[in-house]
């Protein structure tokens, strides 16, 4: 035999030995192999060394079976009683058929995540902002019911639901901060119910203390006006004392009667009652 053939038979040989080893794949503990074999479903691979038709007549795709996280990025979403927040949740999610998988949905991975989007903004705009911030066990199941109730038709089953940050806005942040501050400072006290008869009592007493301690009241008085210019208003009505208008009333009352009698006309009670600075 010349040598001219031998080297084809050898090239041809080692070609098809080539074709042959390139179907072998590993298919590890943790996967399952879907094969589409001429674009149909053919048989599920188990864990191990397995054998796929080569020259594209198969196509094999490997599934992870364990519970891989889903980060959800943090999203704004308006509750029930109308306060914006920022939330962003954990799911852990576990492909428990991997035809389905593979077959129903085109990305697993991102199809959910656009769904636990839509139950945040769903399940929280049904919810109050006191049941969000402390009943987040019912948050967690009602958003695990929906996600999975949804994914089961792919062959993905929802292993846990956390919300990871609740955010509130600035403004109700540092009134909350201001609140917390203002009872931190006041000593506990029994809650007791009062009657109205007790609350008038009560302020007939606030009102002699502080008319005993003019200067307290000033300072409580810069104390909210501070207040009021840390938050996002810009309109501020400030009232002015009764003693420091007087004089002004005064001025006036004594300069209409001068001026009436100067045009040759007779007083009139009221006129002579703001001349007395005296209320008509």
């Amino acid at each position: 035999m010349e040598p001219g053939i031998i080297a084809a038979i050898a090239v041809g040989g080692s070609c098809v030995l080539l074709v042959l080893f390139s179907g072998l794949r590993i298919i590890r503990e943790y996967q399952r192999g879907v094969v589409l074999r001429f674009g149909r479903r053919g048989p599920m691979l188990e864990p191990g060394l397995r054998y796929i038709l080569p020259l594209g007549i198969d196509r094999l795709t490997k599934v992870d079976l364990r519970s891989a996280p889903l980060e959800v990025p943090a999203h704004e979403v308006i509750t029930h009683d109308g306060v914006p927040v920022r939330v962003s949740a954990a799911v852990h999610l576990q492909v428990v058929n991997p035809l389905l998988a593979v077959t129903r949905v085109v990305d697993y991975r991102q199809s959910t995540a656009q769904l636990v989007h839509a139950a945040l903004r769903d399940v929280v705009a049904s919810t109050g902002l006191r049941e969000l911030l402390l009943n987040q066990e019912a948050m967690r199941t009602a958003l695990a019911h929906f996600v999975d109730a949804r994914t089961e038709p792919w062959g993905i089953r929802i292993t846990s639901v956390d919300l990871e940050d609740v955010v509130l806005p600035e403004a109700m942040q540092r009134a909350m901060a201001r609140r917390a501050e203002t009872r931190g400072d006041q000593p506990t006290e029994p809650v007791h119910t009062e009657t109205a008869a007790d609350v008038a009592r009560q302020l007939e007493a606030t009102a002699k203390i502080l008319a005993g301690q003019p200067r307290d009241v000033q300072v409580r008085f810069l104390q909210a006006l501070s207040e009021v210019r840390s938050s996002d208003s810009t309109v501020v009505v400030v009232p002015l004392p009764a003693e420091l208008v007087q004089p002004f009333v005064d001025l006036q009352g004594r300069a209409l009667p001068a001026a009436r009698t100067a045009e040759g006309e007779a007083p009139t009670a009221e006129t002579e009652a703001l001349g007395q600075g005296q209320p008509f």
